[in-house]
C-alpha cells in the first residue's frame, strides 16, 4: 500500500498561523500545475508499482483549481501509478469554495471525502485567525456535501486561541457534533516563526493562553467526543467508526508515500526526500530537468525514533513485538525500562503487548516521546 500527496501551494489570502508553504499570487498557478504532472511523471518508478490506496490533494488551497485542471493531474495519476480501483481521494476544502456545482465535480471526478479548513465557528474567532469565510459557509459546506452524498468529511477545528474560552470550545464541538461530521482534526494553537502569530507575539500584541487552559481544552474535547462515539484514534484525530482517514494513517503505519509539488515530502522506506519550498524554483528545476529536492537515507535511529513518535500518537500505541525486531538487545532493554516506570506512573497502559499513552499520558505526548528517543 502506498499513498500520493499533491501539494498545491496557492491561497486567497494568508491566515495569522499558517507556517505551510504557499503563495497568494495565481500568477504561476498554470506552471505550476504542468511541473506537478511532469514531476508525476518523472517520479511514476518511484514506489516501484506498489498499489496506490489514497490520493490526497493538499496545500495552501487545492479547491481553488478549476475542474479541468484537478483531471488534468488525476488523469496523470491514473496513466502512470498502480492505483486501487477504489482509492480513498481526499482534497483540502475553503467552506466557502464549495458549492453544488464545485462538489458534483469534485464527485464525478472521484473524489470521495473532503477535509474542511474550517478552524471554528466563531466569527469573532475566524476573524483572528484571518480566515476569508464565515461560520455560515462551514455549515453551509457540510450540509451541502452531505446531500449530495459525501459523509466522508473532516473538519479541521483549532483550540489553545488567544480568546477561545472553554464555552467556545463547547460549542465549536457540539456545533461539529450537530452537523454529523464523520472526522475531526483538531489541533491546539502553536505559534510558527514566520507568521503573523509570532510576530505580533514578539511585538507583544498577542497573549498566548496557559497550558493548563490549553489542557482543560484538550480533556473537555475528549469527554464530549468519547461520549458521542468518536473514536481517538490519534492524539489530535477523531472519526465515527470506519471513518479513519487512510491517507494520514499511512503516514503514522510508516508507509510509502510520493508527495509532489513545492514543498511536499516523500518516503520510500528508507529515504525522505523534499522539494523546493519555492514555486519559481520548483517550475525551473522540472523544466530543466534538474535536482528539486533533498534527501535524507534515514538511520537506525532515524527509524527507531520514527516508530516511537507515530506509534505513541495513535491510540493503539508501540507494538512490544516490532520494538523487539527494529532494536538492539541494549536499545530494547532501556527503553522497555522507561516505559515500565511510565506505566508504573500512570502515563502508560499496557494492553496485548502494546503500549499507550493514557489520557496523562496524552498531555505529556511530547515530552514522553522525546524521552524515549534514541540519541
Amino acid at each position: 500500500m502506498a499513498g500520493i500527496y499533491i501539494h498545491i501551494p496557492f491561497c486567497l489570502q494568508a491566515c495569522n498561523y499558517c507556517d505551510f508553504h504557499f503563495s497568494t499570487s495565481l500568477k504561476t498557478k498554470n506552471k505550476i500545475i504542468s511541473s506537478i504532472i511532469n514531476e508525476l511523471i518523472l517520479r511514476k518508478n518511484y514506489l516501484k508499482n506498489d498499489i496506490i490506496e489514497t490520493i490526497y490533494f493538499g496545500g495552501g488551497t487545492p479547491s481553488i483549481l478549476e475542474f479541468s485542471e484537478l483531471a488534468k493531474i488525476l488523469e496523470c495519476v491514473f496513466k502512470y501509478y498502480n492505483v486501487s480501483p477504489d482509492p480513498e481521494v481526499t482534497i483540502e476544502s475553503n467552506p466557502n469554495d464549495l458549492n453544488k456545482k464545485k462538489i458534483k465535480n469534485l464527485i464525478s471526478l472521484g473524489i470521495n471525502r473532503l477535509s474542511l479548513g474550517g478552524q471554528s465557528f466563531n466569527d469573532s474567532q475566524l476573524k483572528i485567525l484571518n480566515r476569508n469565510h464565515s461560520s455560515f459557509d462551514v455549515e453551509n459546506s457540510i450540509k451541502i456535501s452531505q446531500d449530495l452524498g459525501i459523509n466522508n468529511i473532516n473538519l479541521d477545528l483549532i483550540y489553545g486561541l488567544p480568546k477561545l474560552s472553554v464555552k467556545d470550545w463547547e460549542e465549536d464541538l457540539n456545533k461539529a457534533i450537530s452537523l454529523n461530521v464523520t472526522h475531526l482534526s483538531c489541533y491546539c494553537l502553536t505559534i510558527e516563526k514566520g507568521t503573523v502569530f509570532f510576530n505580533r507575539l514578539k511585538k507583544g500584541t498577542l497573549k498566548v493562553v496557559s497550558d493548563k487552559h490549553k489542557t482543560d481544552q484538550f480533556l473537555l474535547m475528549r469527554k464530549i467526543l468519547i461520549n458521542e462515539n468518536y473514536i481517538h484514534y490519534e492524539i489530535s484525530n477523531f472519526c465515527k467508526q470506519n471513518y479513519r482517514s487512510k491517507h494520514n494513517s499511512s503516514y503514522w503505519n510508516f508507509q510509502k508515500y510520493l508527495g509532489v509539488g513545492p514543498s511536499a515530502h516523500s518516503f520510500n522506506g528508507k529515504t525522505r526526500q523534499w522539494n523546493i519550498s519555492n514555486n519559481s524554483k520548483y517550475i525551473n528545476s522540472i523544466k530543466n530537468n534538474e535536482v528539486f529536492y533533498e534527501e535524507e537515507v534515514l538511520t537506525r535511529n532515524n527509524i527507531i525514533n520514527e516508530f516511537i513518535l507515530t506509534s505513541l500518537r495513535k491510540m493503539e500505541g508501540i507494538s512490544n513485538k516490532k520494538l523487539k525486531e527494529i532494536t538492539s538487545q541494549k536499545e530494547y532493554t532501556n527503553i522497555k525500562l522507561q516505559i515500565n516506570d511510565l506505566v508504573n506512573r500512570s502515563l502508560v497502559s499496557e494492553k496485548n503487548d502494546f503500549y499507550a499513552l493514557t489520557e496523562q499520558g496524552m498531555i505529556l505526548c511530547d515530552k514522553i516521546t522525546s524521552d524515549l528517543f534514541l540519541v
